[in-house]
């Protein structure tokens, strides 16, 4: 008998079966039921961490209550979309109108009660923790696709208190965290199905539209994902890739177009989104005023002072007191400032001669220092958002959590919320920069979360939420660090104390998956 000599596989073929036993291994339902034990033990954790938070958040106010729930309850009393709680009911355009509608049906099934509203965003943000765990999934080495999202929900559900506060409040940031996680989900999803599927390039545009109808600022998310697509057409020139951002990119406009025909009925005029400053008609802002903030604010300490007589017009005198050193380059311009707020006190008004003036001077003050402004500033900004925002005076301003510890100084406090969230930035940060660099994902998450982080920076108001939805793809990236560092320990562990049978399995080890790679 002769014996059977096996052939090489062709190139084609090989990369075929390593694609088949890849994809196989890579099915992320396969590990949901594989680990479905310690994923519900996560989730539970999760749930019961945040209904510690809703038991200890004060009621709704400021936005939550002027803007959204006044909305939601116009819209139920047939009253329109309309921020005012007494006829006659003026139409708004001080917001997008997902969230109000968010609530409305929450009243609608539950009842008028804002308990249900915060119960209904706990679940939601169960949901951004799954698809934290499916983004962390993909994005790991081979190797390391279950540990990493175990690692990465876990952080999630249970450690990060600065995504999870905002569950408690009747704001946009938790529904737009789980909008932004499934625009996400949906396009890792379509780059990993067939060219057949490419419909989910379609459904991502409209979960991005609805996302861009929560908060604004989520376009930075739709030119995330089209810049990938547009970077995908460049290099393969195909009708395939052609047709996945056409996909995406006609689906936003369908989602925003009932919002933009409603605006330009109302007011005349073309507006596809909201009002730039939040007003509920047109208005005058004092844009110098707010140039003039830019050129010295870095985080939310002095917000109380200088933005309502911004906003809130004829209701708020501006002390001059109470701004620091650094809104002043010499005492000539800190006399030319002195001068503006005394004429401004005098009325209450910003008219457009004082708001010229504010801009003259912080025009002087760019060509003064322009690294300042340009560089400085903004790095101080990110850097405050990012650490939730730890250069604030009052860091017991969010209530909830923070409020159940009143025996505890600021200080300290500010020093819980940097070493809190620290450690997570930096592990998201080698998990971008190093252990997923061979992931074809990378680049969608790198423009997610340098994008708003760059145009936060440059924002006149650098309020910490602005920055909360670049948190998720920090945190799924964290748990690709973990998961590589769990392999490295593992590794010097088994040379270290060698055994026959290998050591008992880790957490989500995927001893099978590396077999299976090996194979291949």
């Amino acid at each position: 008998m002769g014996t059977v000599t096996s052939r090489p596989l062709p190139p084609r073929e090989r990369t075929s079966v390593a694609s088949s036993i890849q994809t196989e291994d890579r099915s992320f339902v396969r590990f949901l039921r594989t680990h479905w034990r310690k994923l519900a033990v996560i989730l539970f954790l999760a749930l019961a961490a945040r209904s510690v938070l809703l038991m200890t958040a004060p009621p709704p106010n400021g936005d939550a209550k002027a803007r959204y729930i006044a909305t939601a309850i116009n819209i139920l009393d047939g009253h329109g979309f309309s921020l005012d709680q007494q006829a006659p009911y003026q139409p708004s355009e001080a917001a997008v109108p997902a969230y109000p509608l968010l609530i409305a049906a929450t009243y609608t099934v539950f009842g008028r009660h804002e308990m249900a509203v915060r119960i209904v965003q706990v679940f939601l943000d169960l949901v951004s923790c799954l698809l934290v765990g499916f983004v962390a999934f993909n994005l790991a080495p081979f190797r390391q696709q279950a540990p990493a999202a175990i690692f990465a929900m876990i952080i999630y559900g249970v450690l990060s208190w600065f995504t999870a506060i905002w569950t408690t409040d009747l704001l946009t940031e938790t529904f737009a965290i789980a909008l932004t996680m499934a625009a996400i989900a949906l396009s890792i999803k379509a780059s990993l199905s067939s060219n057949k599927r490419g419909w989910l390039w379609f459904v991502a545009g409209l979960v991005t539209g609805v996302a861009i109808l929560t908060r604004p600022d989520s376009l930075l998310l739709a030119g995330a994902i089209g810049l990938v697509l547009l970077g995908r057409v460049a290099i393969e020139r195909s009708w395939v890739r052609t047709r996945d951002l056409l996909g995406f990119c006609i689906a936003i406009p369908i989602v925003l177009a009932p919002w933009t025909a409603r605006n330009y009925l109302e007011f005349e005029r073309f507006q596809p989104l909201a009002s730039e400053y939040g007003l509920p008609q047109p208005g005058y802002i004092p844009a110098g005023y707010l140039h003039w903030i830019r050129t010295w604010i870095t985080d939310e300490t002095y917000f109380s002072t200088v933005f309502p007589p911004a906003f809130h017009i004829g209701a708020a005198s501006l002390d001059s007191n109470k701004l620091p050193n650094g809104a002043f380059d010499s005492a000539a311009e800190r006399q030319r400032v002195l001068d503006l707020i005394s004429r401004y006190n005098q009325t209450l008004l910003f008219t457009p001669t004082i708001s010229d003036e504010f801009d003259a001077i912080a025009s002087e003050r760019i060509r003064h220092s322009p690294v300042r402004f340009f560089v400085i500033l903004p790095l101080r900004r990110a850097a405050s958002m990012w650490l939730t925002g730890f250069a604030v005076r009052e860091p017991t301003n969010h209530g909830g959590l923070l409020k159940i510890l009143p025996f505890m100084s600021p200080r300290f406090l500010l020093l819980i919320r940097i070493l809190s969230v620290l450690p997570i930035i930096i592990g998201g940060g080698l998990g971008l920069a190093w252990f997923s660099r061979g992931s074809p994902f990378l680049v969608l998450l790198w423009l997610v979360v340098l994008g708003r982080t760059v145009f936060m920076a440059y924002f006149y108001a650098p309020e910490t939420r602005y920055i909360v939805e670049a948190y998720p793809p920090v945190i799924a990236a964290c748990g690709v660090t973990l998961a590589v560092f769990q392999l490295s320990l593992r590794r010097v562990w088994d040379r270290t104390f060698p055994t026959d049978t290998g050591g008992p399995d880790r957490i989500g080890s995927g001893r099978n998956q590396s077999k299976a790679h090996d194979v291949v």
